[in-house]
């Protein structure tokens, strides 16, 4: 397993507001990527609390006493959510929250372990095109899922980069978690929306496509992004198995 991963401010923000993290304890690999949100620098702070909240769970705990690698992750990301709602509660507003998505590769049982809040995503790469691509927690999606709005209209909705769904902003917290077979070659990417919001899909794909180091598809891909405008932070882990 190789990975990079690459974190720019892009051309229009004037901080970075994005955060990420790694560690490997024994046979397995966990990862973060997180994008805050907030003014005055909270987001900046709810974004780096959550990776370090999340890093530091998973270091000090006892997998033996744990079902599955599916519940430490969703713990780890609670306890983060728990965190980041009692500094807001001691802040002037609850204005202070950060989307993630983490992965856990199980190399032991050849497992992804893909958990998600917000609109930060993983994508799976196999074969030539992509298997798996998180949902994001949006009210565009929400829109199209009730019916709505159609797929075409959502394309153009006003208000896409709304989310439904965030880390710190209430009590309690919902996480999407999705078990994956791994398969040797596969390609994981996992980063914020100043990627998806400038760079197609398709791009993607031819990107991961032509590339076979990790930190080559990720400085291609930021690069991308900062061409189409870079208007929010960016940032993208790659992980090639």
């Amino acid at each position: 397993m190789k990975f990079s991963t690459i974190s720019n401010i892009g051309k229009r923000r004037e901080e970075n507001e994005d955060a990420y993290g790694n560690i490997s304890i024994g046979d397995i690999d966990f990862f973060i990527v997180a994008d805050g949100m907030g003014g005055h620098s909270k987001g900046e702070v709810a974004s780096k609390l959550a990776s370090l909240t999340y890093i530091d769970f998973i270091k000090n705990a006892d997998l033996s006493t744990y079902e599955s690698i599916e519940d430490l992750q969703e713990e780890a990301i609670s306890k983060a959510n728990d965190k980041i709602y009692e500094l807001a509660d001691d802040s002037e507003g609850r204005s202070m929250g950060t989307t993630v998505v983490c992965l856990a590769i199980d190399n032991k049982n050849k497992k992804y372990i893909i958990s998600h809040v917000g609109d930060s995503r993983a994508y799976l790469f196999r074969d030539g095109d992509f298997i798996f691509k998180t949902r994001d927690h949006s009210l565009v999606n929400d829109l199209v899922d009730s019916g709505s709005l159609t797929e075409d209209e959502a394309k153009n909705f006003i208000n896409k980069s709304a989310i439904t769904r965030a880390v710190g902003t209430e009590d309690e917290l919902e996480v999407d978690t999705e078990v994956i077979d791994m398969v040797k070659g596969d390609v994981l990417l996992l980063f914020t929306d100043g990627l998806s919001n400038e760079v197609a899909d398709e791009e993607i794909r031819n990107v991961v496509n032509d590339f076979d180091d990790a930190y080559e598809i990720s400085s291609k891909l930021v690069e991308l992004a900062l061409n189409e405008g870079g208007h929010d932070n960016i940032t993208l882990t790659t992980v090639l198995i």
